[in-house]
């Protein structure tokens, strides 16, 4: 069975859709657990229009406001019953095969995480851009994916592409994932590594819609740099697992990383003292190369 955890949050013009595109899958070995984060818009009155389905095993409100979505999908993990989960956020949709095909994918393959490709669609549903497909093939295995994909960041762009399974995650990793506010998708995936035998796989559709919004909350976080300070932990943490030395090619990629994130995201003076602090702590080679363009162009003056 798979667990739908479905993490809602003032989406109310969205909601019928998600849902609709949840129950209806073609593939019906699934529950489906609804949270709200104490909506202050008519999202209740649209979840209510649905208690009572066989399918939904949970509908829980949030008395207060959470302030993470990570909190959200632990809360979902801990409900959930099925050996599988698809976190499908409340704006997105989905073909109504992309459960069956991401479950054949993983018998097939032996997966423990499986994505399909995803179109990016605007608040009326017209597509936007269609995203190219991560893998080269069908399938990769997950500690050569992780190595190779998942290191230095999270190709991965949207939750609700993902169907991975539920004993691969470690119980305690949840306490860690619960502390980010950016990068906890990032770490989940990059957990699964340890499982040496198993493999990462792509269903090759367009199966997944994952809605843009003017404003994003990941626009916030790449503004205050939490790609280069989350990411960086999450980074350490995947070389630990896979027992990889924080070499200086290590130093030298997160290095050229922050030099391009800082350009295009415009860091202010404090996000890139607090990057350089970070890395002065943590990977002093990466604040090494930092100082000396610095004093490189002070001597250009």
């Amino acid at each position: 069975m798979v667990s739908v955890i479905l993490p809602t949050y003032n989406h109310a013009p969205y909601l019928k859709l998600r849902i609709d595109s949840i129950l209806n899958q073609t593939y019906q070995d699934f529950e489906l657990i609804i949270l709200d984060d104490c909506s202050p818009d008519n999202s209740r009155d649209i979840i209510e229009q649905y208690r009572g389905n066989s399918r939904i095993s949970h509908i829980v409100y949030n008395e207060t406001n959470s302030g993470s979505t990570f909190k959200q999908w632990k809360k979902g993990f801990e409900l959930a019953k099925g050996d599988y989960i698809w976190i499908a956020e409340s704006d997105d949709y989905a073909e109504l095969t992309l459960l069956e095909k991401a479950m054949d994918s993983i018998l097939k393959y032996n997966s423990v995480l499986c994505f399909s490709q995803t179109k990016i669609v605007d608040k009326e549903n017209n597509i936007l851009t269609e995203q190219p497909p991560i893998l080269p093939g069908y399938s990769m295995n997950i500690n050569q994916f992780t190595r190779d994909y998942l290191l230095f960041s999270n190709p991965i762009c949207n939750a609700s592409m993902v169907v991975f399974k539920r004993q691969a995650i470690a119980k305690n990793l949840w306490d860690e994932i619960v502390n980010f506010r950016y990068c906890g998708d990032w770490l989940l995936w990059g957990s699964l590594c340890e499982d040496k035998g198993a493999t990462v796989s792509e269903v090759k559709e367009y199966l997944n819609y994952f809605r843009s919004h003017s404003v994003k909350v990941s626009n916030k976080a790449e503004d205050r740099g939490l790609s280069i300070l989350e990411g960086y932990k999450v980074s350490r943490m995947i070389a630990k697992w896979l027992h990889l030395k924080l070499d200086k090619k290590y130093s030298q990629n997160w290095y050229y990383k922050w030099q391009s994130y800082k350009l295009k995201f415009s860091f202010p003076q404090s996000i890139n003292k607090e990057i350089l602090f970070m890395f002065i702590r943590h990977q002093p080679m990466v604040a090494y190369y930092e100082l000396k363009r610095l004093v490189s162009r002070l001597l250009k003056r």
